[in-house]
């Protein structure tokens, strides 16, 4: 435990007493503010990623506290030299001011004679909470590199996730399976960089295990994160669906907790049915619990003698969707080669397999040399076996495109890239063997790719949101996303067009009011999360149609210009019907 590391500065437990009078003049500063301006001090305390030279404060700790209690909380973590300091560098950021510098939070090799005494089982009952309140990943993981537990494959397995939820997944369920040394390492790095909320993890109440198997499952559900959690609850009503069960219903289930689930399930199906249909699925989308249940999990395909005709047809099969829309599920009862209508996704084999889109880390990519070329998808298998996976490109292709194409395939231990096995005009084909994550990366975007112009409507103020983005995105997610933003409506367009990555279009619109800006560059080409849009037009009142039209735009010298003209032409030119929308009359 020699190499290990520790911190400069001894952080003190919020128990720690403090004498009296201390924190005057915190509070003082802290009285001051407006109950609004206290609850974002709050906020801050609690984000690392506002304030990364300090650990943060638990949110429990600080809700529904008032100034005094703020100001006792500080004066118990920071100390009195420190927390005006914090204070002062949380008000400065959150008002935009960065000439302040936060306190530092520096750290060094640790002692073997530490303080800090794992708690058995300290991961694995902590699952849920680890992925889900990990604020600052990037200490823990140089710590665990520093003591050789992980080595650099592994940490890049790690970091190519865009979202911090999805890093710490990666992380705690490695440490499951790298075993107790690994994870003692982990507990004394978690304890220096995020000191406060190892604290409040031990405080919780952890259940020991009981001799009934339903008590060891609902433990499973409480390990859960949220989104594994509806997944599970989303399967489960399907499953009582093929088996001729009364399903529980999406209301029911929607809002249900861990407990009231596994209530639902033991009402329809008896508890001895009911715990081995939970271990069925549980099993197969959190592989890693097999190490609680000792069981032997479902985590990749095993690879299979079947082989299909190279030219074999494709069958389109619309997949069934979670409620949220984030969740997909394609079922394939004979072996073909099945195309999911709303990814793009091409599936060679036979089976059932649940898949989601996931964020990328761009960061980790451009260290690579690499860029994203399409949505990162991670899969779960449930039943059967794939053996070839075809992943939709953008790319216009001169030469094949296989020295610009190629497929990251994620795992819990590593990142490989892969050279295609074939590139089509819309897809990339890799043979596989196992089931994770799948995305395409490219070393730089193309002269020019395929692309679409989504348009969107907000009927109450008779506006329009032009997305300039690539052919590749899911549609569905687009649709969902800026339907959840501001209630936008779809307008339906033929979308096709080829667009110039980093190139300046114009938009034009009659009849319009304004259309602003009057020019954008196409940076969303890289966009599979974001959505964002590239033009807003406010129409005039009364329009039933609009017709827009875009167009290339070069802007030359106003010498030039003068003598021969701007360079345009004309990319992409629709009239768009708007009679549906009577918000428009």
């Amino acid at each position: 435990m020699g190499d290990m590391l520790e911190t400069v500065q001894v952080w003190d437990s919020p128990n720690t007493p403090v004498e009296e009078g201390k924190e005057d003049v915190l509070l003082r500063e802290l009285s001051k503010l407006p109950i609004v301006e206290l609850w974002r001090i709050q906020w801050g305390l609690s984000q690392s990623a506002l304030l990364q030279d300090f650990p943060p404060i638990p949110p429990r700790w600080l809700r529904s506290a008032d100034a005094c209690s703020t100001a006792k909380t500080m004066m118990r973590c920071y100390q009195e030299d420190r927390a005006p300091a914090v204070l002062a560098a949380v008000q400065t950021l959150i008002s935009g001011n960065h000439q302040v510098r936060p306190v530092r939070f520096t750290m060094i090799p640790l002692r073997p004679e530490s303080d800090l005494k794992p708690v058995q089982g300290f991961v694995k009952t902590q699952r849920r909470k680890l992925i889900s309140r990990i604020q600052r990943p990037g200490p823990i993981l140089e710590a665990l590199q520093c003591c050789r537990i992980f080595n650099t494959s592994e940490r890049e397995a790690i970091a190519i996730y865009g979202a911090c939820k999805d890093r710490n997944r990666a992380l705690v369920d490695l440490l499951l399976r790298k075993g107790e040394e690994a994870q003692k390492v982990f507990y004394h790095a978690l304890g220096q960089s995020e000191p406060f909320l190892l604290q409040e993890l031990e405080e919780d109440h952890i259940r020991g295990k009981n001799a009934s198997d339903s008590v060891v499952i609902m433990e499973m559900l409480e390990f859960l994160v949220t989104d594994e959690l509806k997944c599970f609850q989303w399967l489960v009503n399907k499953y009582m669906t093929a088996e001729s069960h009364s399903p529980i219903g999406g209301e029911q289930l929607e809002h249900a907790d861990r407990r009231t689930t596994w209530r639902l399930l033991e009402k329809l199906f008896g508890s001895n049915r009911a715990e081995r249909v939970a271990m069925e699925i549980l099993m197969k989308i959190v592989p890693m619990l097999c190490l609680y249940f000792q069981a032997e999990a479902v985590t990749s395909l095993t690879y299979s003698d079947i082989r299909l005709e190279t030219n074999t047809p494709q069958v389109e099969i619309t997949p069934e969707v979670s409620e949220d829309g984030s969740i997909f599920r394609l079922r394939c009862q004979q072996p073909g080669v099945f195309r999911c209508s709303l990814t793009g996704l091409v599936l060679e084999g036979f089976g059932d397999v649940v898949y989601e889109m996931v964020p990328w880390d761009v960061d980790f990519l451009s260290s690579k040399g690499l860029q994203v070329a399409g949505a990162l998808f991670r899969f779960h298998l449930l039943t059967g076996s794939f053996q070839r996976l075809h992943l939709p490109h953008c790319q216009l292709l001169s030469d094949g495109g296989r020295h610009f194409l190629s497929v990251a395939h994620v795992t819990g231990d590593c990142v490989d890239f892969i050279t295609p096995g074939q590139v089509t005009d819309s897809h990339v084909t890799v043979d596989i063997s196992g089931f994770s994550c799948f995305g395409l990366v490219t070393p730089a975007p193309s002269d020019q790719i395929a692309g679409l112009v989504l348009i969107f409507s907000q009927p109450t103020n008779s506006t329009l949101f032009i997305l300039l983005l690539p052919r590749n995105v899911c549609l569905t997610q687009v649709r969902k996303e800026w339907k959840r933003r501001i209630g936008a409506e779809y307008i339906e367009a033929i979308p096709d067009c080829e667009l110039i990555p980093n190139h300046t279009y114009k938009l034009i619109g009659e009849p319009v009011t304004v259309i602003q800006p009057e020019t954008s560059k196409f940076v969303n080409f890289r966009d599979y999360n974001n959505f964002l849009p590239s033009f807003q037009v406010q129409l005039k009142a009364g329009a039933t149609q609009v017709r827009l039209q875009l167009r290339s735009h070069v802007a030359g010298s106003r010498l030039i210009g003068w003598l021969f003209g701007n360079k345009e032409c004309e990319v992409w030119a629709r009239v768009i019907q708007l009679k549906g929308n009577s918000h428009y009359m």
